[in-house]
């Protein structure tokens, strides 16, 4: 069976999806990460229409009001886009049972063996387009290719709202007239060498001497290079994989001493973290506290539970306990983070002394997520993080999964 692997990548997607709740802003340069009066913060999303203007994802939020001055400033609604971003994998899941989840804006799909039963390639990617547009109203690219590695490429050179097919044998061919920069695994200090040596095409990456990149890059990464480069990749869609991680961070409209107010926001921050833990069926194991200071020293501690947990509380006490660790630099802050990891599935095996108490606060919390699934996750908050306000406004919103 012939294989065809699918990448769909939404397009401009947090902006599209502010666009489609408020339809007066089609068609504005509309900028998603920050308000207009922000001093901190970047960009998380640029509309079309705002790219224009040369502003660009992880771009400062200053720089971008340089750029487009009149400009429409969002700081953003995660729960919006996350339920924007359901509603376009389930309609990936109607294709196939193998779908890779890369980011909260794309992902990978196994159509190999959904090539019959929905007419080939462009037949699948009209179906999926079609799909999500009903249901969200969302605009969307697919590349269709042999491989994910050229899938993401062509999904690259679709954009905006496109569609772009790569037959078995055509891969070469297809990247060979791309700009270098635009192969992924390609960083910019591989391509400054390359294009140093006048190399500014995948192409001409593809034909150079394996044994001139050896010299170069050492031996595993001139392989991977010229690998990529000729198109050939063996990575495997991996379905419905545990993530990594589930992180949330924020940096202050300014550096902050008061810590007394820096754990207000990490109460809050940890509070949408485990939310998200728990929304996701998970228990995570191990807590990890960012701290970056005023002089963009960035710091990380972490503390490995005894078990896994879903549950605040528990949660909350190893943060206590890092804390004090991020104190010790007399330094202003700039940002902080909480990061949930060693993530496994909530198997709800009763513990041999607490179990019955940790149940129980279990049940307390699928309750209260029940309120916040019906009336938002601010109208229900606990301790400290309440003492932001009924409802918190994040200069730089974590927008990660």
């Amino acid at each position: 069976m012939e294989t065809r692997i699918l990448h769909v990548d939404m397009d401009a997607f947090f902006a599209s999806v502010e666009q489609v709740r408020d339809p007066a802003l089609r068609g504005k340069p509309l900028i998603i990460g920050g308000t207009k009066d922000d001093t901190r913060g970047v960009v998380s999303t640029a509309s079309y229409e705002a790219r224009k203007y040369g502003v660009h994802s992880a771009m400062p939020i200053i720089r971008a009001r340089e750029l487009c001055p009149h400009g429409i400033f969002i700081r953003g609604h995660f729960e919006r886009y996350s339920a924007a971003s359901k509603a376009v994998m389930a309609v990936l899941e109607t294709v196939s049972p193998l779908v890779q989840v890369a980011s909260i804006d794309e992902a990978y799909v196994d159509v190999s063996g959904s090539q019959r039963l929905f007419g080939g390639d462009d037949a699948i990617a009209a179906y999926i387009k079609s799909e999500i547009r009903k249901r969200t109203n969302l605009p969307c690219t697919i590349g269709i290719t042999p491989n994910k590695l050229v899938s993401k490429v062509a999904s690259d050179e679709g954009k905006p709202d496109g569609y772009i097919r790569v037959a078995t044998g055509e891969e070469r061919a297809f990247l060979a007239p791309l700009a270098l920069r635009k192969l992924p695994g390609a960083g910019p200090r591989t391509c400054a060498t390359l294009e140093s040596l006048g190399v500014l095409t995948i192409g001409q990456l593809a034909a150079i001497p394996l044994s001139m990149l050896e010299r170069l890059f050492g031996v595993q990464t001139a392989v991977t290079l010229q690998r990529a480069a000729q198109g050939v990749a063996a990575t495997k869609v991996e379905s419905r994989g545990l993530p990594k991680s589930i992180g949330r961070e924020t940096t202050f409209e300014k550096d902050l001493l008061d810590w007394e107010q820096i754990e207000r926001t990490l109460a809050y921050l940890t509070e949408r973290c485990v939310y998200r833990v728990r929304e996701n069926g998970l228990e995570a194991r191990r807590v990890t506290l960012k701290v970056r200071y005023g002089d963009f020293q960035t710091h990380t501690f972490a503390r490995t539970l005894p078990r896994p947990t879903c549950i605040d509380a528990e949660i909350t006490e190893a943060l206590r306990e890092l804390i004090p660790k991020g104190k010790t630099r007399r330094e202003r802050v700039r940002l902080v983070g909480v990061t949930l990891s060693m993530l496994r599935h909530n198997q709800h095996q009763l513990q041999l002394f607490d179990g019955e108490q940790a149940e129980k606060w279990e049940r307390v919390w699928k309750k209260a997520d029940e309120v916040r699934g019906k009336l938002g996750f601010e109208y229900l908050r606990s301790g400290k993080s309440m003492e932001l306000g009924r409802e918190v406004k994040l200069v730089t919103p974590g927008l990660s999964r």
